[in-house]
Formats: structure tokens, sequence, C-alpha cells
């Protein structure tokens, strides 16, 4: 193999993951994917099968990148074409489908955020196609997560469970604090999304150095303009999306620090107007939050 191993952004969803990534895709070094879910199956005709049972739009960003480099475009026609060349592949390997997508971005280094991968038996399979991939946890902080979700959520046909909207920001930033741990040194990194908003330049840098690529002036400038990606507007009719349908509406970055947020006080998406879970502030206040 000639590509080099990925690098994951792992987060719940709605943790800034879609801006973060495609920042870093734009290094010259770098090619950031959208969400390509690759890692939720360990076949394509497994993986197409949930796409049919939680919504077409989980193959959207693997049709995407699939029509960018196999048929010359985001098309209609590109998309099809990649829908048929993967519908006659069911017993292929996700993992080997995978590796033939790095193949392709070779000599630059995919950067994925599918945020799914952050569950377990998801990074499980991560690390066996992938044993020397780094990994970049991002955080945010559960309040406007939180908020963000319940928005996201009543818009869809889910019904909202409220109380399940704070076990799932606690369950995957303590699964992935665990994950992190058990990692070498240098394979893994965490960065609060806020901090990043708020000096992207300074951030782009420091990660730059972590994954040994280039931190020259004008890479980072390039890292600075998320809306260059080629998944950072929506695709073509048939596979719109692969990002955060709100990041695709305008992709630019906006430099700035997000609204402060408290771990204290009555949450706006629980019903009986209760707090935070004291687990879930232990955990918040380990990532860096107040």
């Amino acid at each position: 193999m000639t590509g080099a191993a990925p690098v994951f952004v792992l987060c719940p969803a709605r943790s800034f993951s879609s801006v973060v990534s495609c920042c870093l895709g734009e290094h010259p070094a770098l090619y950031g994917l959208p969400e390509m879910y690759l890692f939720v199956a360990d076949t394509v005709g497994e993986l197409i099968g949930k796409a049919a049972l939680r919504g077409p739009f989980m193959l959207h960003g693997l049709l995407r990148v699939l029509a960018e480099l196999r048929e010359g475009g985001q098309s209609e026609a590109g998309v099809e074409a990649a829908r048929a060349w993967l519908a006659a592949r069911p017993d292929m390997g996700t993992a080997a489908l995978y590796r033939e997508v790095v193949e392709m971005v070779a000599p630059r280094t995919c950067v994925d955020k599918t945020p799914s991968y952050a569950f377990p038996r998801n990074l499980r399979r991560l690390i066996a196609a992938w044993p020397d991939a780094r990994f970049l946890h991002l955080g945010r902080h559960p309040r406007p997560t939180g908020i963000s979700l319940r928005n996201a959520r009543s818009k869809g046909s889910r019904t909202v469970d409220a109380a399940e909207i704070e076990r799932y920001w606690l369950r995957t930033h303590a699964d992935l604090a665990e994950f992190g741990a058990g990692l070498p040194p240098g394979r893994y990194m965490y960065l609060r999304g806020e901090a990043f908003l708020a000096e992207p330049r300074l951030w782009l840098g420091q990660i730059a150095e972590w994954l040994g690529i280039s931190g020259a002036p004008e890479a980072i400038e390039a890292m600075c303009h998320p809306e260059t990606s080629p998944y950072a507007r929506p695709g073509p009719a048939n596979a719109p999306y692969g990002h955060n349908p709100g990041f695709l509406e305008d992709p630019t970055l906006r430099i700035g620090a997000p609204s402060p947020a408290s771990l204290a006080g009555p949450l706006d998406w629980m019903p009986d107007g209760d707090g935070f879970a004291a687990n879930t502030i232990s955990l918040a206040r380990r990532l860096g939050y107040r």
C-alpha cells in the first residue's frame, strides 16, 4: 500500500466535526472525506442493508467520494454509476473498500469524521483495519450539543427522547476518553471545538505538528477555507448530503468563540427542568467545560 493510515475525527453528532474535518482536509498533505459510514458494517452488502433501514443519507458521502474519485465528478450520473458499482460488490469487506479509497487519494492522507465511528464496536473495526490510524477526539459543551441534537431530531420523523440526549453525550465521550487512554503516545489528541473556533490558526498549527505535516503559513491559510473542499456544498439530487446540512448551506469558517455555556441550571430539552447528572458534570469538567 502507498496510502497512509487515515486520521479519524471522533465525536458525538453536532460537535463541529464537519467544519473541523473540512479545514484539515484542505491541507496539501490531507484529503477530507465526508461521512463514509463504512466501519458501521463488515461488508458492503451489510452497509447497504443498514442504509435501507436507517435512511439513504448513510450512503451519500460514500457515493459522492466514489463518484468524485472513480467517475470523474459528482454528477447524478456519477453517483448512479457509483451506486451500481457498490451494489455489484455485496461481499466486499468495508475495510477493503476503505483501503481502495486511501489508495486513490495517495499520497494525501484521508481525514474522516463519521460520528457513528465513536461507538465501541465501530472503533474495534477501525483499529482492526487501521492499527496505525490517528484519532482526533473533538469536544463540545454538553448544553449546546444537547440543544442542537434536540433541534435536529425534532425536525425529522424520530421521536425525541430527552433523557437519551444527555446519555448519548456522556456515553460517547466516556467511550472515546477510554479509547484514547489505551492508544500509544502520539496516536490520540483531544481538542475542544470551541477552542478551535476561537483560534483556528493556532490549533491548525498544533494539529499539523501532531500529524508531522507542514505548518507553513500557506498550508495553515489553505486549511482556513473549508468551503474549497469538493464535499463542502450539497451534492447532486441523488446524494446531496455527507456533512451536516447546515454546514453544507454555509461551509465557511466563522472564527470566534461560541457563546459561553454553563453546566449548572435546568436543561432546555428536559420537560421537568432537570439539570445535568453528576456523572455528566464530572466528565464535562475533565474535558475542560464549566
